[in-house]
């Protein structure tokens, strides 16, 4: 695939979900003497302010958006109970839906409402939780990636750590070291409230598999 690849509906996403490709994600569990991810450094392209589809959810929620606190956080045996525990509860508690079959929206971020909610919707519930818990916001950014096999756009939360980068994701309840997730990342948070936009030509596609 050549050209630059943007961030459009994600339906396509959704259906590749409900035909069971959830299933094909089997990472390594982490436990502490397991967690030793790498700390996330892709070559950035750009900067820009935040999406425009985050910027409304930070004009309507400007506290929950304040990235304050360190920009890592210390990861613990009681720290990483905590991250495991809040993206079970939250892919177990929230049914994905998308945008547009329950708001009529193409995107609208934001909180999950009556147990339904998007990809960014769980990670956005997530850092709540995990906030309100004491974890520096900073250091739990959002990612906007795409999964290597269905080219399919997707967010997921990252957790800067003391030992590398975890992700906490909607289609797994394990969690994952960046590089061990099947995804290619295309923007990322930072704690000034801009996002990095990564060079995409350094993604990797793999074919998709029969099932």
């Amino acid at each position: 695939m050549t050209g630059k690849i943007a961030v459009t509906s994600k339906r396509p996403f959704l259906a590749a979900i409900f035909v069971g490709w959830l299933n094909t994600i089997h990472p390594a569990p982490l436990t502490l003497a397991f967690a030793h991810c790498t700390r996330m450094r892709l070559p950035v392209e750009r900067i820009t302010p935040r999406l425009t589809a985050y910027d409304e959810f930070c004009r309507s929620h400007p506290g929950d958006c304040d990235m304050t606190g360190s920009a890592v956080m210390n990861l613990n045996p009681g720290s990483l109970r905590l991250l495991d525990n809040v993206n079970r509860q939250v892919n177990a508690e929230i049914r994905l839906t998308d945008d547009f079959e329950w708001r009529g929206k193409e995107e609208e971020w934001n909180y999950p409402v009556r147990g339904t909610g998007d990809c960014e919707d769980l990670a956005l519930e997530k850092r709540k939780r995990l906030v309100a818990r004491g974890l520096p916001r900073a250091a739990i950014r959002i990612s906007v990636v795409f999964h290597k096999e269905f080219k399919c756009p997707h967010a997921v939360l990252l957790a800067e750590t003391s030992k590398g980068t975890i992700v906490l994701d909607n289609l797994t309840n394990e969690l994952l070291c960046w590089d061990k997730a099947p995804y290619n990342y295309a923007s990322r948070e930072r704690p000034d409230g801009l996002w990095e936009h990564f060079d995409q030509s350094f993604w990797e596609w793999q074919p998709i598999r029969s099932r």
